[in-house]
């Protein structure tokens, strides 16, 4: 595809997205209804879309203070426009691409050419019902925070030792064409330098040698207090991956249980089981009553605002509503009370997020301990955003006996 092609293609996306559409699914559908777009064509306009999405909010400010319409195009021309992009070869008229520039476009482009910064000043691109709590949460490394969330997240793998070795994947990405380096902070991790297109693709993550996963996720699980003779479940597992993390860091010795009320999340987590060569038993709500007092720990990788990881799903920091907000508060306390009979005595809850933002995490942790006595809270740590990885928080709360 032509980059004016691709651009409009991005324009359908998110003129989609901007009638309430989910993103997902539109790139879903898109990629259906255009099974001539190759996977070089998909990633670049899965790029553009999510690079605009990331400063949505600095592109609405230039147009509403310019009076013209939000969409797609607007969006894509000042996408254009702020990294400098050739509009001659996107903005073509042809057939497969948008129309051409407009007269305002023309003048627009003219003037902020001479003096960029003063179209496109610096704005926060965080809901504004939210910018109070990361500012209060985040203190001095908020502006750094706001400016790492504009760009895009790096990637890194987590090595499966259960199937190989750090030494051997770099080696093995090295003769796939794609470059990788050995990460300082986490035992199996290796961060993704160049050209991480592929990495799913190639038969080394197919055989289960390695899984996609952000660094500072692999620390917090790697952080945890578990051995090969725990017993645990990971009450919300979603598709798997932290209690994969565990599995696989313990030699696949243990007992690993998972639940999660999304079942088709549970046939990922289980594909992926598989692939890395270890077990996972699945317990649906109907059997939880029976595992009371059983469990050596229960990881509670509870919904959250997503905020530590939205430079990876932009989309989600958009559709986030003070109402769904709040039901998200409510929801995290009532896991934690829905984990705590799961627990053995001297047992660990294990209370993640993938959120920066004190009032999900240390504030829901501290009113759960008021509230439970026979909890003590033994270790926190809140895992910040940079360019390493996302950022995470964790809440290691023991069972008294």
């Amino acid at each position: 595809m032509r980059k004016d092609a691709q651009a409009n293609a991005a324009i359908s996306i998110l003129d989609e997205f901007l009638d309430g559409q989910n993103l997902n699914i539109i790139f879903s559908n898109w990629t259906k209804n255009n099974r001539y777009a190759g996977s070089s064509d998909r990633e670049s306009i899965r790029n553009m879309v999510f690079d605009i999405l990331r400063v949505k909010k600095t592109f609405t400010s230039v147009l509403e203070k310019e009076k013209q319409p939000i969409n797609g195009r607007a969006l894509v021309f000042l996408y254009s426009v702020f990294y400098g992009l050739n509009l001659n070869e996107i903005f073509t008229g042809q057939k497969y691409g948008p129309v051409k520039l407009t007269d305002f476009e023309k003048e627009f482009s003219n003037l902020s050419n001479e003096n960029i910064n003063e179209y496109f000043g610096i704005i926060d691109n965080i809901p504004d019902f939210l910018t109070a709590q990361f500012k209060r949460s985040l203190g001095r490394n908020y502006r750094n925070a706001m400016r790492l969330l504009e760009r895009r997240a790096p990637i890194s793998i987590r090595v499966n030792p259960l199937k190989s070795d750090v030494s051997s994947i770099l080696e093995c990405l090295s003769s796939e064409g794609m470059k990788g380096k050995k990460s300082k902070t986490v035992r199996y991790g290796i961060n993704i330098t160049g050209n991480p297109r592929r990495l799913t693709q190639i038969q080394a993550f197919k055989d289960g040698c390695f899984e996609v996963q952000d660094l500072h996720s692999q620390k917090t699980i790697e952080d945890l207090p578990v051995n090969e003779h725990t017993k645990v479940l990971d009450y919300c597992a979603g598709a798997g991956g932290k209690i994969l993390s565990i599995a696989c860091s313990l030699n696949g010795n243990g007992k690993f249980y998972i639940h999660d009320i999304d079942k088709r999340k549970l046939k990922e987590a289980d594909l992926r089981a598989k692939r890395a060569g270890v077990k996972f038993k699945r317990l649906d709500i109907e059997n939880l009553q029976k595992y009371c007092c059983s469990f050596d720990s229960v990881i509670a990788d509870v919904p959250c605002s997503g905020s530590g990881a939205w430079r990876r799903n932009p989309q989600q920091k958009w559709r986030i509503t003070p109402e769904s907000f709040n039901e998200i508060l409510i929801r995290q306390t009532i896991i934690l009370n829905e984990v705590k009979d799961l627990i053995k005595k001297n047992g660990y809850i294990f209370y993640i997020t993938c959120s920066v933002l004190k009032i999900e995490n240390e504030e829901v942790i501290y009113k759960f301990l008021s509230d439970n006595k026979h909890f003590r809270l033994l270790n926190k740590k809140d895992v910040t955003i940079d360019n390493h990885g996302d950022g995470f928080f964790c809440a290691v709360l023991q069972k008294k006996n």
